[in-house]
C-alpha cells in the first residue's frame, strides 16, 4: 500500500499542482475564446517557471547531499528550496500578467500561490506544515475563486479535486510524513492565500 501512497505524492507533489491548475482552467468553457495554441504557452509556461525552474535546484542540492529526498522530508533542508520556488513563483505572477495579458483574478492565483510559499517558509522555522497539502489547497482555492468570480458550476471538477485532496492528505498522513493537523494546516494556508485574492482583486 506504501508503493500507492508514495505515487501519489509523486504524481501530486507541489510543484506539479499550478500545471494541473492551468490545464483544468485554461481548457473550460469559460476560455473557449483563447486560440489553442495560447492555451498550451500557457500550460508549458506555467510548467516551465513552477516545475522545472524550481525543480532544478532541489535536484542539485540532493547531489550534493544537502537534502536527503525529493519531498524534503526534513523541516531544516526547506528553507532554500522555497526560496528558490518562492522566486520562480514570482516570476511565473509576471509571466500571467505581462506576457499572457490574463485578468487580474487569474494573475491572484499567481500572486496567491506565491504568497503561501513565504508563509509555509516561516512557519517551517518552527512547525513542519505539509508544502503537499498547501500545494493542492491553492489548486482548489484557484478553481473555487475562479468559478465564484465567473458565476460559474463545474460540479465535476469540485468533486474531482476534494476527492483528490483527500486522497494526497491520507497518502502524507499513511506515509508518516505528516500529523493530520499538519496536512489540514497546509490545505487551509494554501486555500486560502489563493482564493481570498482570486476573489478580491
Amino acid at each position: 500500500m506504501n508503493k500507492f501512497y508514495n505515487t501519489i505524492s509523486i504524481v501530486f507533489q507541489p510543484l506539479l499542482m499550478p500545471t494541473y491548475g492551468m490545464s483544468m482552467l485554461i481548457n473550460l468553457d469559460l476560455f473557449d475564446v483563447i486560440p489553442f495554441t495560447w492555451r498550451l504557452v500557457a500550460i508549458f509556461g506555467t510548467f516551465i517557471f513552477t516545475g522545472i525552474m524550481p525543480a532544478a535546484p532541489i535536484l542539485l542540492l540532493m547531489k550534493k547531499g544537502e537534502i536527503n529526498d525529493l519531498f524534503i522530508s526534513k523541516r531544516e533542508q526547506r528553507t532554500m528550496p522555497y526560496l528558490f520556488s518562492f522566486l520562480s513563483y514570482a516570476f511565473w505572477t509576471l509571466f500571467l500578467h505581462r506576457v499572457l495579458n490574463l485578468p487580474l483574478f487569474m494573475v491572484a492565483i499567481g500572486i496567491g500561490t506565491t504568497l503561501s510559499i513565504v508563509f509555509i517558509t516561516l512557519i517551517n522555522f518552527k512547525w513542519k506544515i505539509s508544502a503537499h497539502l498547501s500545494g493542492i489547497g491553492g489548486l482548489v482555492g484557484g478553481i473555487f475563486g475562479v468559478s465564484y468570480r465567473m458565476a460559474y458550476n463545474p460540479l465535476w471538477l469540485f468533486i474531482l479535486i476534494l476527492a483528490i485532496s483527500a486522497l494526497v492528505a491520507l497518502s502524507r498522513i499513511e506515509l508518516k510524513a505528516h500529523t493530520p493537523l499538519q496536512t489540514l494546516a497546509g490545505f487551509t494556508l494554501g486555500f486560502l492565500s489563493v482564493f481570498i485574492p482570486c476573489i478580491y482583486l
